[in-house]
């Protein structure tokens, strides 16, 4: 997990160095937490799956270009869950396996104020960017079912822990975008997180003759707390 720790570390300097620049700097800015709800989609031939509610939870540093354009970067522990479908062996019933995949984001936004009301306190905005997603790690809730298959392929439940058995670290992308209500120091914000790279593309068991498709997607709906706001 070492390389883990290490690209952690260098995000959280990326993301500080971005926040005392834009309140230091040229641009006005704000530093907030943030926490929210997250529903994972992931749509594969390899797998039965169905979406289940996860979390986020991170930190958020803007910078102000004009009074109606924000730029902000985050970074955020996002919890996803999952369910696929499985069995205990070949001949057992199938069953809903519940699974988690925990991930470290690092989204890159644009912001554009379109409407300010009540004294320019309540914001309306619209958003999109790009998101660099770090891992890539389908880990059952339950670990005594390790050794179970998943249907439809009977693919073992370890080979979805994509990076332990690979020894390295996945990096996924995804274009958010959304709207989003200000007041005052706080921030509503809606997305839809769409996929764009192959999250199944360090997978195990990869097969080009087989044709191995995945992508992913989720929303989230998030709010954000700015402090020392104006």
């Amino acid at each position: 997990m070492r390389p883990f720790k290490i690209n952690f570390s260098v995000l959280l300097l990326i993301l500080f160095s971005s926040s005392i620049y834009s309140q230091g700097g040229a641009f006005e800015g704000r530093f907030g937490i943030t926490a929210g709800y997250t529903n994972y989609v992931l749509d594969t031939n390899v797998l039965f799956t169905k979406s289940q509610p996860g979390y986020l939870v991170g930190i958020v540093a803007t910078a102000e270009f004009t009074d109606n354009l924000e730029f902000s970067m985050g970074l955020n522990y996002v919890h996803h869950r999952m369910i696929f479908i499985g069995k205990e062996n070949l001949d057992a019933e199938p069953e809903d396996l519940k699974f988690k995949l925990e991930n470290l984001d690092l989204p890159i936004i644009l912001n554009y104020k379109f409407l300010r009301l009540n004294d320019d306190n309540l914001k309306f905005g619209v958003n999109a960017g790009i998101t660099f997603s770090f891992a890539q790690q389908y880990i059952p809730s339950d670990s005594s079912k390790e050794n179970y298959i998943l249907e439809p392929l009977n693919l073992q439940v370890k080979y979805m822990n994509f990076d332990q058995e690979n020894e390295s670290i996945s990096i996924n992308t995804y274009i958010p975008v959304g709207l989003t209500v200000e007041y005052y120091n706080v921030a509503c914000n809606l997305r839809y997180n769409m996929g764009l790279s192959d999250p199944f593309k360090k997978a195990p068991f990869y097969n080009r003759v087989y044709e191995t498709k995945a992508k992913q997607d989720y929303f989230s709906l998030s709010f954000t707390y700015f402090f020392g706001d104006e």
